[in-house]
């Protein structure tokens, strides 16, 4: 559950929190570690989604594949950073949270999942690559295991 919690979070963070002011000054190493990691994360979900936005026929979509798998490489390898973080301070939460651009976020992340649902609905055209590319981002999302 922490780390759910932890991957939803830094998946929610927009790419603007480098801007943010900590104030306590021992606290601003672990903040601003965990507000890059979250403006990574969004970072590889648009450009994930750019790849995947391309991907309109079986030739796009066998051309898109070795850019996905290395994008969905850098994706889980954020989420085993994610995973391996010790859970951020309350103080630390609380300004992530803070300064999250919740609507920026909300479209960054359904523009992914409604890109992601148009390759599943379209049976990745009939890209066997393509699937095998998304596949460790599917297992990745709750309920989605095969």
């Amino acid at each position: 559950m922490r780390t759910l919690i932890l991957t939803v979070l830094f998946a929610l963070a927009p790419l603007s929190m480098a801007d943010i002011s900590y104030g306590n000054k021992a606290t601003a190493p672990a903040a601003e570690e965990y507000a890059k990691l979250a403006n990574d994360v969004i970072s590889v979900i648009k450009n994930l989604t750019q790849v995947l936005e391309s991907v309109k026929d079986q030739a796009s979509a066998d051309t898109a594949a070795p850019q996905v798998r290395d994008t969905t490489a850098k994706l889980l390898e954020l989420q085993r950073k994610t995973e391996d973080m010790p859970r951020p301070t309350n103080e630390i939460e609380q300004l992530v949270r803070s300064n999250i651009n919740l609507p920026e976020v909300q479209h960054i992340v359904n523009n992914f999942l409604v890109t992601l649902i148009q390759i599943a609905m379209n049976n990745a055209y009939g890209s066997q690559a393509l699937l095998d590319a998304l596949g460790p981002v599917m297992n990745s999302i709750p309920n989605t295991q095969e």
